[in-house]
């Protein structure tokens, strides 16, 4: 039997710490840089940056700053909401970029997650979230429960399930992930129009992107001014 030494356990339990130091790190940075991609993140930046006053007082150019993913408290999003505290800086000063989402529905993910969503009936399952609907899956056994999430692929999260096999044994699950590869049919409730039902998902989940005014070059003032000119004396 081989003995290690105390400096070879102090060793291996440094490089051990580093690694999962470093991982914790860069899965952090991974989450932030998603957060950044977000339409509604990009959206309050143009915003602050286009803004009169937050230019005069920072300085141009103004730049956001890694923020905490781990500050539950300021930084979350749970598909419904958004809140995030990030901090930004200028060639004056610095601040802190306060921005929220509430009271209306939003998809978020990747490009390719809101590509499925706009373009194939997955808008159509996720605006059956927080509903009790039945799902047949590919191996002839069926699972009814209340959908609590859908993601952007399609892979359902449920609540309050009953399982049922192809042999029709039934057993009861709090909580129950389904995979979408898993999925044959997801049922619809008849009291539910299709049509009205993705028209209402799409439109609650339309994001408007605040308009910023672009401030006129002398050259373009002046040629709307001879423009202007022009009209009135026709």
């Amino acid at each position: 039997m081989t003995r290690l030494s105390t400096n070879t356990l102090i060793k291996i339990a440094a490089w051990g710490g580093i690694i999962v130091s470093t991982t914790g790190f860069y899965l952090q940075t991974v989450l932030i840089d998603r957060v950044r991609n977000f339409d509604y993140y990009k959206a309050a930046l143009k915003t602050l940056r286009s803004h009169a006053g937050a230019v005069y007082y920072l300085g141009e150019p103004i730049k956001d700053k890694r923020f905490s993913i781990s500050d539950s408290e300021n930084n979350f999003s749970d598909g419904q909401t958004a809140r995030f505290r990030v901090p930004v800086t200028g060639t004056k000063d610095k601040g802190q970029l306060k921005e929220g989402i509430k009271s209306f529905k939003m998809f978020v993910g990747t490009a390719k997650e809101k590509f499925y969503y706009h373009n194939t009936l997955l808008c159509l399952v996720k605006a059956l979230q927080n509903q009790s609907t039945l799902v047949d899956l590919r191996n002839d056994s069926y699972v009814c429960g209340v959908i609590s999430t859908v993601d952007g692929f399609m892979n359902i999260s449920m609540t309050n399930v009953v399982y049922c096999d192809q042999q029709g044994n039934e057993y009861t699950f709090e909580n129950l992930f389904i995979h979408a590869r898993n999925i044959r049919y997801v049922h619809v409730p008849q009291s539910a129009s299709i049509i009205t039902t993705i028209r209402n998902e799409l439109t609650q989940t339309k994001q408007k992107v605040p308009k910023t005014s672009v401030e006129k070059s002398r050259k373009a003032k002046k040629a709307l001014k001879l423009h202007m000119e022009t009209v009135a004396s026709i």
